[in-house]
């Protein structure tokens, strides 16, 4: 195949239920269909509960999306010219860390599934692409969940309810591995419909009845960082498409200072800069509450012991939780805590204990690049670009108390954000200025150039 051979646009049913697979794959406990907890009072979770099942699913998506990026290879170079770079070195991070991993299998399964997934993103990204394809995806695969959950509830509340003590009591989790999880699904759902109600995309009533799904789901997780995340985002989304254009020059200066302070207060957890935490005493003062504000303050400490071991490159990607094994370090939790948390409850600090300090500067380089992307598109699809940094300034908060930044073991949250970074690189590609046609009869003219579609919207 020609390298010239343009990225073009259209549908792809098969691609289209690729990426619902892909979704449902990354949600749906396995509990589901397969049982209840573990002895112990353990979750199960897809990564300890492996079964032919969805390894055939993740096989079938991985050779899927393979083939059609190998038959695309010269759109998806294209594609890669304008991929975050930093998203790009963390591709290459994960499987390096293999080489020190503390558990060099899981890094590799782990990687795998993160393949798989990016592979069906590019896949769609090339052979199946419009300007609104991700929302097109994602917004209703992410309300059949809800709206089966919602089912599931009534009609298996011992399965889909939690039973546990303070927040877990009575929390929704519906087809989701535990609350938070579900939480943050829910908070996606709301945010697709509450930014296709103010982009004009859908009906009023399709907003106001999936919308309000979606936002009771979101009360009934009783994850109070979803929620928290999701009013941000939607009076985010408010401000970026409903004010008056002469705002809209002052917005790229609003948006740096939502990325500083989300920032500022990721250090302060990581306790990086000394002396940071006065910052943010105001808040706390205000709120009454700690700097974890959910009171995972105990989880984190361990992490950092944990983090002296390897502070530079960390033990692994996802080598550290891999079940309550005697063998893994995480073990210590049912020792220390009674408990196993399953993740460090900080994307930031999960950063730093499985790829050290250089993937904390490789996630940091990933914001950057991320909201430069995103404001550029912002001068040609003002209402998609909006879309892209709700989900970022969601996911920014979320990772505050949970850890989902690029992580397959978070589920539907890290899933989305692939797509959502891979949709934005080829965003940008169909806006990429075009070089000016060569000469009449140089050398050049004979050769194809990429035909980079330019739409303004």
């Amino acid at each position: 195949m020609s390298g010239g051979r343009p990225i073009r646009r259209g549908s792809n049913w098969t691609l289209g239920v690729f990426g619902w697979m892909t979704i449902l794959l990354m949600t749906i406990s396995p509990e589901v269909y397969q049982g209840r907890d573990l002895p112990g009072g353990v979750m199960r979770t897809a990564e300890y509960a492996a079964n032919p099942v969805t390894r055939f699913i993740k096989l079938a998506l991985l050779i899927g999306g393979g083939l059609v990026v190998i038959q695309r290879w010269g759109a998806v170079r294209a594609l890669i010219r304008q991929t975050n770079p930093f998203f790009l070195a963390f591709l290459a991070l994960v499987p390096l860390s293999y080489l020190w991993s503390i558990s060099p299998a899981n890094t590799m399964a782990r990687f795998i599934t993160l393949s798989a997934i990016v592979l069906v993103w590019t896949a769609i990204c090339v052979a199946s692409w419009s300007p609104h394809r991700m929302q097109e995806i994602l917004r209703p695969v992410t309300t059949l969940i809800v709206l089966g959950s919602i089912v599931y509830a009534l009609t298996s509340p011992d399965f889909a309810i939690e039973k546990g003590e303070g927040t877990l009591k009575d929390a929704w989790r519906g087809l989701a591995t535990q609350k938070n999880g579900f939480g943050q699904l829910c908070s996606f759902g709301f945010i697709f419909w509450w930014h296709g109600w103010l982009s004009r995309e859908v009906k009023t009533w399709q907003a106001l009845l999936f919308g309000g799904c979606s936002a009771a789901c979101v009360l009934f997780s009783r994850s109070s960082t979803s929620l928290l995340a999701t009013v941000f985002a939607c009076v985010f989304l408010l401000m970026l498409l409903r004010t008056p254009a002469s705002w809209r020059r002052r917005m790229p200066y609003l948006i740096a200072i939502f990325a500083a302070v989300v920032l500022t207060y990721a250090l302060t957890i990581l306790k990086i800069v000394p002396g940071l935490e006065i910052l943010l005493k105001p808040i706390t003062s205000f709120t009454g509450k700690d700097m974890t504000f959910s009171n995972r303050s105990v989880i984190w400490e361990i992490i950092k012991e944990h983090i002296q071991f390897a502070p530079f490159l960390g033990s692994g990607y996802s080598a550290f939780w891999i079940g309550p094994d005697p063998s893994s370090p995480s073990y210590q939790f049912l020792g220390r805590m009674y408990f196993y948390p399953n993740e460090s409850h900080n994307g930031y600090l999960e950063i730093v204990n499985d790829l050290g300090f250089v993937g904390l500067f490789v996630l940091f380089g990933y914001f950057f690049f991320y909201i430069k992307q995103s404001l550029r598109l912002w001068r040609f699809d003002r209402t998609q670009a909006a879309l892209y940094l709700a989900m970022f300034f969601q996911q920014s908060i979320i990772n505050l108390s949970e850890s989902c930044w690029l992580y397959v073991n978070c589920g539907y949250s890290a899933t989305v954000m692939l797509f959502a970074t891979i949709a934005l690189a080829r965003s940008c590609v169909d806006h990429k200025p075009q070089r000016p046609p060569a000469p009449s009869g140089s050398r050049r003219s004979s050769i194809s150039q990429p035909a980079l579609v330019r739409r303004r919207v």
